[in-house]
């Protein structure tokens, strides 16, 4: 299993093209630089490896099928997504669709954030924003994540 960390900025061409930085390939076997693109739930694109995009798949899957949240998770993922393959130089195209969706333009920076199993791709602004405050929820899970032998209640639990 891969793990996307760190965050760096770049820049999209005037194709829309991106170069993912080798510490997005190096953690691929080149013969195995098969992504998915798709819509992240923050107004960020999600990069997946090939392995990590069947484990989404397979989740959404799982889920109630026919509920309201099952069609717009489908909707979402599977719906706005786009299979890519680098080049030789690393570039992938990301489709005008989502390009929009991130807010992000040709030409402009762009920044990746790994996180895990994904890399995101941010334009700065939506990722400045996003990073501003962090949320009572996250505090909570931080909480129960970095000591885990203290009960945490939800926000606004009693």
């Amino acid at each position: 299993m891969v793990t996307f960390f760190g965050s760096s900025e770049h820049s999209l061409d005037d194709k829309g093209r991106l170069i993912l930085p080798q510490r997005v390939t190096g953690e691929v076997p080149e013969n195995h630089w098969e992504f998915y693109l798709t819509a992240g739930l923050d107004r960020c694109l999600l990069l997946h490896d090939k392995q990590g995009w069947q484990r989404l798949v397979d989740s959404i899957g799982r889920a109630v099928p026919g509920s309201r949240a099952h069609r717009a998770l489908c909707r979402r993922f599977l719906g706005h997504s786009e299979r890519v393959v680098p080049d030789g130089n690393r570039r992938i195209r990301v489709p005008e669709p989502l390009l929009k969706y991130a807010g992000l333009a040709p030409l402009q920076p762009v920044v990746l954030v790994g996180t895990g199993q994904v890399v995101e791709i941010w334009s700065p602004a939506n990722l400045g924003t996003t990073l501003m405050e962090a949320s009572g929820e996250e505090e909570a899970l931080f909480a129960s994540l970095v000591e885990p032998t203290k009960a945490t209640l939800p926000v606004g639990g009693s």
